[in-house]
Formats: C-alpha cells, structure tokens, sequence
C-alpha cells in the first residue's frame, strides 16, 4: 500500500456530443454530468438523448430528485418504443432507490407495456408494498455501534433478530438486496409475497429460484428497523464449500438497507459504527467516487495509474479481482490460464478464474499493489472488478451514502 494523490491520476478523455454515450457506459458519470451541464438548459432539456444521459448520470450519483426530472423529459421526447422501456426502467430504479417502490411499480409496469423484460414476479414485490413506510423506525442521525467476527473467511458477521427469532448475518455492499434462506424465512415468519416467483443470476448467469419477502422487524447493531425487504432463497445456494471449510450463510444484509446509514467498518478490533442517514438528497461532491449502477453501488478506482473504472464494492467478497471486460477496458494483456482457481458463488455456481501479474488499484489516494490479481472471466461485464474485503482490511473504512463517498484511513 501506497500514498498516490488522486490529482496525479491523468484524467479521461474529454466527454463531447459524440462520445458522450460511451463515456457513460464506462462509468465516467461525473465527467458527463459536467459536460451536459456545460450545454444551454434548453438544448439538453429539448434533446431525448441528452436528457436520458444526464438523468442517467444523476441515477447513479444517488441524485434522485434531478434524476428524475432529466428521465421524465426524456421519455416525453422519446418515440423509440424499446428507449422509452430502458427510461420507464431507470425511473423504475430512480423509485425504488427513493423507496417508493408503488411508484417503482408503475414504471415496472410501463417498462414491460413498452417490451422491456422484467419478471412479474418482482413487479408483485414491488406493488405489495405500495404505501409502506420502508425501513422505518431508527431517527437521522441515530447512531450504533456493534462488535463483529470476521472468521476464516474475512465476512463481517453480527448477530441479528428476524421477527423474534436470532440469527447470524453478514454484512454484504455487493448483495443488491437483502437475503434470507428458506428455513429461517420459515422459522421466523417472514412475510412472503404471494405469486411472486422469480430467479437471480449467480456466477456464469446460472438461474437460482427466489421468491421475495419482507421482515416487519430487523434487529442488528442496536437498530430496530420495521418492514425490511428481503429475497428468499434455497438454503443450499448461501451454503459454500470451499477448501477452509464449510460456510452456511443464513442471512445477507444487502445494499438496499445498507445506504440508509452511514457504515464505519473497523476491521482491527472488529467494530461497526452505523449512523442512520437519509442518502436521497442532491449531490454536489466533486470528490464522489461511490455511484449506483443496476441496484449495486461501484467504486471509482485507478489501474496502474490510468482512470477511471467502475469496481464493485463487495463487503461480501474476500478477495480483491478483476474481471476480463476490465482488462479489455483497462488495456492490460489477457489473463493466464496456467493456474487457474475455482470459485464456488450463490447458488452453487462454479466458475474457474485466471490471473495476472502486478497490478496497482487506486482509491481514494492509496494505491493497493498486486503481485498477483484474480481475473473473472466475464467479457461482458460492466464491472472492472471488485473490491474486497483483502483491501478494506488495512483501513478504517467509512461508507457515507449521504455524500455517496468510500473514505479510507491507514488502521493503527
């Protein structure tokens, strides 16, 4: 680990009219965002495409209210049926992100009118909580702090109440969604959505049944939070075996509790400091580098001095990797094959991964030096890696989704 300012890292290649969409899709959300507020109101707000840009841009700083406004006037403006679905979508997201997920409902469903693919399954999920007040109960500015375990394999764990009923819980920004397995959705009551099948995508894309749910109290860290959406799934696809052992994962604590606090996560001693916030307000931090992308959050980083990539930021992954796409992207040469390591993910999914040699990460000003990385074969993914738990651990790492900001400081 080194000190590198991020000031020294060369900037991308300047966003212009006509580069301006794939800038975007390689997550230079905030050189876009200026770029289009550099054009007259009138000429972007008149456009359907620039609308859709900046309201996508805005999407993904956690800018919810100016998000929704720019998609608005671009499904206003747009006539193509299959754009106007991918716009119904994004405010779909814009909603749910905003936990209003009846109003997430009718852009579902408008999405789907315009031959956009969703499964009715979740648009039931969402309409059965049209009007509740989601993850209610702890006050802005409420503060906790709880002891965790890490264990063998570098998770955070802490004990949680489901209803009434005691259970262990891991920690996991790389989870769109908090999860429960089957038998404790049983044995704690949870509230299951009726006809509200659906399936999630593990490694490989490999199909895992799920139905959805909500908890009408979660217990964790000192707060008690009342009516928490959840994703049911079949024990074994949080059951792992792995070469340290077996891994039994009863429960998930996902991304869409997660950024209604502020999360310091003290690896050494194992200690949390959670701070309830409210993350939906405007955006104006220069210096963001956490952003929403598909439901998951993704962190801006460097590669060997070069940016910017998207990372997905995983407290629920052990290791630090990158992905094939990222290599592509990043310009590196492809991974080798010669040693190749199988990894076992949800759903009992299997996929064998590849490596490369020396690479450095940059975030937030430090610089994580690799003599070997991990490489997920994925050639099309939007991700250019992870960020996991083997890089957060020498740090003091704060996760504020108010300011939507990863602030990282050398433990002592």
């Amino acid at each position: 680990m080194s000190v590198h300012p991020e000031a020294a890292i060369p900037p991308p290649s300047p966003v212009n009219g006509f580069n301006a969409p794939e800038m975007l899709s390689r997550g230079h959300f905030l050189e876009v965002e200026r770029f289009l507020e550099s054009l007259p109101p009138k000429e972007r707000q008149e456009s359907a495409l620039a609308s859709a840009l900046y309201g996508q841009a805005l999407l993904a700083r956690g800018d919810l209210a100016r998000a929704r406004e720019a998609l608005l006037d671009a499904r206003g403006l747009e006539r193509a049926l299959a754009r106007r679905g991918e716009l119904a979508w994004a405010l779909a997201q814009t909603e749910i992100l905003s936990n209003d997920f009846g109003r997430a409902a009718d852009f579902a469903r408008d999405a789907i009118a315009d031959g956009y693919a969703l499964s009715p399954g979740f648009v039931r999920f969402l309409e059965a909580s049209a009007g509740a007040e989601l993850y209610a109960g702890p006050a802005p500015g409420e503060t906790r702090q709880a002891d965790f375990t890490l264990g063998a394999f570098d998770l955070i764990r802490l004990p949680a109440r489901v209803n009434e009923f005691w259970t262990t819980a891991v920690l996991d920004t790389g989870a769109a969604y908090s999860i429960v397995i089957e038998s404790l959705a049983r044995q704690a009551g949870v509230r299951e959505v009726p006809e509200a099948a659906a399936y999630g995508r593990g490694l490989h894309n490999k199909e895992i049944p799920l139905t959805f749910g909500f908890l009408d109290r979660l217990e964790f860290a000192g707060f008690e939070v009342r009516n928490v959406p959840v994703l049911i799934m079949p024990d074994d696809a949080l059951f792992f075996e792995t070469s340290r052992g077996e891994l039994p994962l009863p429960m998930v604590l996902g991304l869409h509790l997660l950024k209604e606090f502020s999360v310091g996560i003290h690896y050494d001693p194992g200690r949390l400091t959670l701070v309830r916030t409210d993350p939906r307000g405007p955006k104006t931090d220069p210096s963001q580098n956490l952003f929403f992308v598909r439901g998951r959050v993704f962190v801006r980083a460097s590669v060997n001095l070069s940016g910017w990539f998207p990372f997905l930021l995983d407290t629920g992954s052990e290791p630090t990797l990158m992905t094939s796409a990222g290599l592509r992207r990043v310009g590196l040469p492809p991974s080798s094959k010669l040693s190749p390591r199988p990894v076992q993910g949800i759903g009992k999914t299997r996929v064998e991964w590849g490596r490369i040699r020396k690479a450095a990460i940059g975030i937030d000003g430090f610089l994580l030096h690799f003599r070997d990385i991990v490489v997920r074969e994925d050639d099309a993914a939007f991700e250019d890696g992870i960020i996991g738990a083997s890089s957060l651990k020498p740090f003091h790492a704060q996760i504020d989704f108010r300011r939507m900001r990863l602030k990282l400081e050398p433990a002592k």
